[in-house]
Order: structure tokens, then sequence, then C-alpha cells
């Protein structure tokens, strides 16, 4: 059997109701920029608490905000500190849930991720950390 290491990376962003992701191969600015536009056709205003990652920074992230401003407000969490981040508590789950299951194609994996991030139970509550 000839077996190959294929990764998917999501992009997440959480309301008090849903998760909202969305898949790709890579993580880049560009990718990161239309998932902030998904985001933007879905609400009017919108503020995003993200970390200090590659993609979320740099030119064509800030002149996005910047003529987007209107509909949305960020704050940067401190650099390496991803334990601040409740977002990050949402990829237990999924982890959880693709742990010790052999997975032949990308398509199987993220069936079992939509899975478990349309599950409102399986998604930590973390919203009460965010009113402390």
């Amino acid at each position: 059997m000839n077996f190959r290491h294929e990764s998917i990376n999501v992009m997440g962003a959480r309301t008090q109701r849903a998760f909202v992701f969305s898949f790709c191969n890579k993580k880049t600015k560009r990718r990161f920029v239309r998932f902030l536009r998904s985001l933007q056709k879905k609400w009017s205003r919108v503020f995003l608490i993200i970390d200090s990652a590659p993609w979320h920074r740099g030119h064509e992230i800030a002149s996005f905000l910047k003529d987007n401003r209107k509909t949305f407000r960020v704050m940067y969490f401190p650099h390496y500190t991803p334990e601040l981040n409740p977002v990050e508590q949402c990829w237990k789950p999924a982890r959880k849930t693709l742990s010790n299951r052999l997975l032949r194609t990308l398509p199987a994996a993220q069936y079992h991720l939509r899975k478990v991030f349309s599950k409102a139970k399986a998604m930590p509550k973390m919203f009460k950390y965010l009113q402390n």
C-alpha cells in the first residue's frame, strides 16, 4: 500500500451560535482575505480577535481591513499566546474526531470535520471566557 501525507487547513470564526469555517490547501494572506469577504457577506459588522500568524498580517490584510473598516474591527492577540485565543479550543473536537482514523481521501476528512463543526454542543463555550 502507498500512503500519502496530505493535510487540510481550516480557517474558522465563531459567533455565539455558529462556527463558520472554510477549507483551504494552504493558509495565505490572499486566502485569509477571501475568508474575510465570506464573513462580510454574512454579517455587516464583525469584531475579529486574531493571532499574529503570518497570513493574518501584512500590507494586503491591512489594506483590506482599512477599506472595510465599517465592517471589521480587529484586535490582535500578543505573539506566541495561543492559550489566550479561545477559537483554538474549537480545533480540539476536530482533532479528536480525526485521530486514530484511516481516511483515504481529503473529502472524507472534510466530511468528518463538517459534522463535528456543525454540532453546537461539540463547540467549546468560549463566550463565557470573553465576558470576563
